[in-house]
């Protein structure tokens, strides 16, 4: 079974979904393609808001949100290094302009461990062009290649196009699922999708 999940690293979720994701590619008869978009981008065009804001005021569901049900999926899937990032929240537009760089590079699955365990394991500052080229140097992970494409005008338009198709598919927010045209909202819904392949 095939899956595209809409993806930006600006979420937590996104994080814990892709530790989640190798395992189940590994136990099940199950593909998921990664669709860089951006997080912002689809809650703008959606009319959504995130979590902090209409949680603010409803600590109960934002305790369980935010503790029990994030321990619980981090449980559940053996995750062991995930730390909130200091600098929550992110501006990953360059980020995630260089994940279709590498994408179209070919060093995809190396650049998303990187820049993922920067994020939500090292708690770093990965907000500008700058810090992501020396994160990359750091990691001996084309960070030429990166810089130079994550300015052009191919890699911006895709990046709009794929985040438009996003929410014109019924995204709202990230972590989202599309199997063909049904849509799973949610890291939960790992669930599904891998009683699916059962």
């Amino acid at each position: 079974m095939n899956v595209d999940f809409i993806f930006d690293f600006a979420s937590p979720n996104a994080y814990l979904c892709h530790k989640a994701i190798k395992n189940l590619e590994k136990a099940h008869d199950i593909k998921f393609n990664y669709i860089p978009c951006l997080l912002g981008g689809i809650m703008k065009l959606s009319n959504n808001q995130p979590p902090m804001v209409t949680l603010a005021e409803i600590p109960n569901k934002s305790k369980y949100e935010f503790d029990t049900a994030f321990n619980r999926f981090m449980k559940e899937h053996n995750i062991t290094n995930f730390k909130m990032n200091k600098h929550f929240p992110v501006n990953t537009i360059s980020l995630i302009r260089g994940a279709i760089v590498a994408q179209k590079n070919d060093f995809f699955n190396e650049y998303i461990e990187i820049v993922l365990s920067g994020l939500w394991e090292q708690s770093l500052k990965l907000d500008s062009p700058e810090a992501l080229y020396e994160l990359l140097k750091e990691n001996d992970c084309h960070p030429d290649i990166i810089i130079e494409g994550i300015s052009t005008d191919e890699i911006k338009q895709e990046l709009i196009a794929n985040t438009s198709m996003a929410v014109e598919k019924g995204a709202f927010g990230i972590p989202t699922f599309f199997v063909e045209e049904e849509m799973f909202y949610g890291k939960d819904t790992l669930r599904e999708l891998r009683d699916m392949t059962s």
